[in-house]
């Protein structure tokens, strides 16, 4: 019988110390985790050749916001009333540089207007070539990145 309470305050006292033990990793991990000026931004072999972040950054959208407005496909696409109107796409690019959408606001003007956009939308964004993944500098590391792109879609 001591045994058994021996071994079960063992186990208690075993678990509890590994449960702090976890938390104090995590803690750790999520201190390396936040972004600093001297980690890179997700880029193309275009824009690398800039020195400054901020310039490289916007260089990467404009790259992506062009690539994606030539592969949308409007070709077959009748639109009977002008649009003018801007729509926000939240943009992940996971840590091999494949750009996916994880979010999307399309205003509905577009969606009346063009009743397949967000298939359309999706298929260019799909059709995006494979980019330089952000860097995590202090870890050597590649990382997934999320930004906000914002696409003016104007027709006459």
């Amino acid at each position: 019988m001591n045994i058994a309470k021996i071994i079960l305050i063992s186990l208690i006292l075993v678990t509890s110390c590994k449960s702090k033990l976890d938390n104090k990793l995590t803690d750790t991990i999520d201190e390396k985790i936040t972004w600093s000026e001297l980690d890179e931004f997700p880029s193309v072999k275009e824009c690398n050749s800039l020195n400054d972040s901020n310039l490289i950054r916007e260089c990467f959208e404009s790259f992506l916001s062009n690539q994606i407005l030539e592969k949308l496909d409007l070709s077959n696409v009748i639109i009977n009333k002008p649009i003018n109107d801007t729509l926000t796409i939240s943009l992940l690019i996971n840590n091999s540089g494949k750009v996916t959408i994880s979010d999307k606001d399309i205003p509905q003007n577009i969606i009346e207007n063009i009743p397949s956009f967000e298939i359309l939308l999706a298929n260019s964004i799909d059709s995006l070539p494979i980019v330089l993944p952000a860097i995590k500098t202090n870890l050597g590391i590649t990382v997934n990145s999320k930004f906000k792109l914002p696409i003016i879609v104007k027709s006459k």
